[in-house]
C-alpha cells in the first residue's frame, strides 16, 4: 500500500506527467500533515473496533509520510 501511494504521489507531484512543472516544496509539509492524519485514522480504527481498516490507513500514513520526508530531504 505504501509503495503504491508513493508511486501515485511521485506521478502526480514530481514526474511532470500531469503538469509541466513540479509541485512546490511546501507540498512536502502538507504531505507530512496528511500522513499524521492518516496515522491518527489508523489508531482510531484500531481502538474503535474496526481493526480491518487499520492497516489501510497505516499504509496510507507510511507512504504519504515517507514521500513527504523524501521530498524535503532531496530538495
Amino acid at each position: 500500500m505504501a509503495l503504491g501511494v508513493m508511486l501515485v504521489l511521485y506521478t502526480a507531484l514530481d514526474a511532470a506527467v500531469l503538469t509541466p512543472e513540479r509541485a512546490t516544496g511546501h507540498a512536502s509539509y502538507a504531505l507530512i500533515a496528511l500522513a499524521l492524519l492518516f496515522g491518527l485514522g489508523a489508531w482510531a480504527m484500531e481502538v474503535g473496533g474496526r481493526e480491518e481498516r487499520s492497516p489501510m490507513y497505516a499504509g496510507l500514513a507510511l507512504g504519504t509520510g515517507l514521500y513527504g520526508v523524501l521530498r524535503l530531504a532531496l530538495g
